[in-house]
């Protein structure tokens, strides 16, 4: 299991470096380098990322839809029902065809522009509560899993 080390001291003068550990190690490893109780947090932490950046459009065009239903279920088990609900109806759409990968920045916003997830990005970004929340109420409960402080 990857585990983020720091120094009790550093933490008592800085607490949210424990944040900052906890989001260093989502982003920066490799899921299939992460202990499967970790890996829900590294999912739901890639795909909030993704549709920050670009929406879902984002999200697909750059996931190919890896690990798409695991990540569904992630949302779950962080307790993000209403964007596990948006992922999958998100994922529906994804689903009905093949899509040939976008080459050019033009490309990708004339499919932008197209709006096929425009209702699903609008409803993700009105959640009543954010991932980051989501996040930060697993970090409290399960910190020993990605944080030890000493």
């Amino acid at each position: 299991m990857k585990i983020r080390k720091l120094a009790k001291t550093k933490v008592a003068a800085a607490p949210y470096e424990v944040w900052n550990a906890f989001i260093g190690l989502l982003a920066n490893e490799r899921y299939d380098d992460l202990a499967p109780e970790q890996r829900p947090a590294h999912l739901v932490f890639r795909y909030e990322s993704e549709v920050q950046n670009g929406g879902h459009l984002q999200y697909f065009e750059n996931r190919r839809g890896d690990h798409l239903d695991e990540t569904i279920a992630a949302l779950g088990i962080l307790g993000a029902t209403e964007q596990q609900e948006i992922l999958r109806q998100a994922a529906v759409l994804w689903r009905r065809q093949l899509r040939p990968r976008i080459q050019t920045v033009e490309d990708f916003c004339d499919a932008a522009l197209d709006g096929e997830y425009s209702d699903l990005d609008s409803r993700f970004y009105a959640c009543s509560s954010s991932i980051h929340d989501y996040l930060q109420s697993h970090l409290d409960r399960h910190q020993s899993n990605y944080v030890l402080v000493e």
